[in-house]
């Protein structure tokens, strides 16, 4: 009697020890090699670094022919600015939460399939690999881990609500360009607020009077 007592605590507090391990991401660095190859066989490559604290994240990549691209995201007030710097004048682009999550929708309610556990380590991690499975029928392969998931659901455009943290990856965007992540580091610890901040030389603009500069 006394065995089958401890099975069945065992059993309950199982859910309650694995959900104990997978931690949010609240605070800290992630940093992606990253890889562009355009339908014309083109190639760059450069980082994506997501920089995260709470309900702040700051993505910024960065490619090796000095193409840079930063985006604020404040998920605690609803703003997102995305730093461009045109023709020498830097402008801080004002976004909609709300439309962002509308673009993120199509990712939603996603599956994962054929998981198997890796055999080694990546970034120091316990990693697995699976098929992510999309509603619209497309497909695509990734390596990732259980041991963090990111503390915000919008963190990653095409895994959003994930419950792991993706270390490999790849997919084509509408322009035909294949993308490649692979991470290089993951480094949990305090970040200045500064970060989040937009420098005081970019002029802040909404995005409808971005689209008529650029006209």
């Amino acid at each position: 009697m006394g065995r089958r007592i401890y099975i069945f605590l065992l059993l309950l507090l199982l859910p309650r020890i694995a959900a104990m391990a997978q931690k949010p991401f609240a605070e800290g660095t992630i940093i992606y090699v990253v890889k562009l190859r355009s339908a014309d066989q083109k190639e760059l490559t450069g980082r994506y670094t997501f920089v995260i604290k709470g309900g702040e994240i700051r993505k910024e990549l960065k490619l090796n022919n000095g193409f840079q691209d930063v985006v604020l995201l404040n998920c605690n007030t609803g703003k997102v600015y995305s730093l461009q710097n045109r023709n020498g004048k830097k402008f801080a682009i004002q976004s909609d939460m709300d439309e962002l999550l509308r673009k993120q929708q199509k990712f939603s309610n996603y599956t994962m399939k054929n998981e198997i556990a890796n055999t080694t380590k990546i970034a120091g991690y316990a990693s697995y690999k699976g098929n992510v499975n999309y509603t619209d029928g497309s497909n695509s392969d990734i390596v990732y881990t259980k041991d963090w998931c990111p503390a915000q659901a919008v963190t990653f455009e095409r895994f959003p609500a994930a419950k792991f943290l993706p270390v490999s990856f790849s997919y084509r965007d509408e322009d035909s360009v294949e993308m490649e992540f692979e991470i290089e580091k993951i480094e949990p610890g305090p970040i200045e607020n500064a970060v989040f901040r937009i420098p005081p030389d970019y002029k802040m603009i909404s995005y409808a009077e971005y689209k008529q500069l650029s006209k």
